[in-house]
C-alpha cells in the first residue's frame, strides 16, 4: 500500500511565497492576534464615528470588534504564512497513462477581496495538472486556493500565486489555473455593473505548449 510523505516545510514556505508576492510589508510593531484585533477595532470605530454612526446604538455597538475578529481570523488570515496548510503527497505509481492527455481537473468557488476597494470578489478557479511524481490529496487544492484568496488580492496576481504555489508542492511544470469572479468594486459602485465578470488564465508546461490539453482543459470548464 501506498505510504504518505510529508511534503519538507521548505518546500512549503516557498509554495507559501510564490514567485508573486502580495504586496505585504512588515509591521513595525509585532502584535498576537487578539492584539490585532484591538487595534483594527480602536480605528474602525473611529471610521464610524467620522461617518457619523452611533457607536452607542446597541446594534452598532460590536461592530467594530466583529469587523477586527473577521478581518484577523478570516477573510484576511491568509497574510499570515504560518497559516498555509500542511500538504502530504503520496508518489504518483498509478496505472494512468499521463503522458498523453489526461489530467487532474478539479473546480473550486472561493471568496476574495479586492485590494482596491476592501470588498468582495466572488468566483470560481478551474484548476489542472499533469502529475509528475507527486499526487496530493484532492483536498488540498481548495485549501491552497483559499490560502491566497484569503487577503487583499488583485485577480491577475491571485491566479498566479495559485498556479505558481501548486507547481511547487506538486513538482510539475504542467499546471493551467482560470479564474472567474464577479468583483463588487464594479457591481455595487463605480459603473454599477450587476452582470460583469473578469476571466484570468495562468497556462504552464503542456497546457500552454499543447493544443490538446489546452483544449480538454479549456472543455472541462465548459462540462464543469
Amino acid at each position: 500500500m501506498t505510504s504518505e510523505k510529508k511534503i519538507p516545510d521548505e518546500v512549503l514556505k516557498k509554495a507559501a511565497k510564490t514567485r508573486f508576492p502580495t504586496p505585504y510589508k512588515k509591521p513595525a510593531v509585532e502584535r498576537t492576534a487578539e492584539e490585532k484585533i484591538t487595534y483594527v477595532a480602536e480605528r474602525f470605530g473611529e471610521i464610524m464615528e467620522a461617518l457619523g454612526l452611533d457607536l452607542q446604538d446597541a446594534s452598532l455597538a460590536r461592530t467594530p470588534h466583529r469587523v477586527a475578529k473577521m478581518y484577523v481570523n478570516e477573510i484576511f488570515s491568509g497574510l499570515d504564512s504560518t497559516t498555509f496548510p500542511s500538504i502530504s503527497f503520496i508518489e504518483n505509481e498509478f496505472d494512468h497513462d499521463f503522458s498523453n492527455t489526461n489530467f487532474v481537473f478539479m473546480k473550486v468557488n472561493f471568496t476574495s477581496f479586492c485590494e482596491h476597494h476592501f470588498v468582495p470578489m466572488n468566483g470560481t478557479a478551474y484548476i489542472s495538472y499533469v502529475p509528475a511524481d507527486r499526487c496530493i490529496g484532492l483536498s488540498k487544492i481548495p485549501r491552497i486556493v483559499r490560502f491566497f484568496a484569503q487577503r487583499p488580492q488583485v485577480q491577475e496576481r491571485l491566479t498566479a500565486q495559485i498556479a505558481d504555489s501548486l507547481a511547487t508542492v506538486l513538482d510539475t511544470a504542467d499546471i493551467a489555473v482560470s479564474l472567474t469572479a464577479e468583483h463588487f468594486c464594479v457591481i455595487a459602485r463605480g459603473i454599477e455593473n450587476e452582470n460583469s465578470h473578469a476571466i484570468t488564465n495562468v497556462l504552464r508546461g503542456k497546457f500552454q505548449s499543447d493544443q490538446s490539453f489546452r483544449s480538454q482543459f479549456f472543455e472541462a470548464i465548459n462540462r464543469s
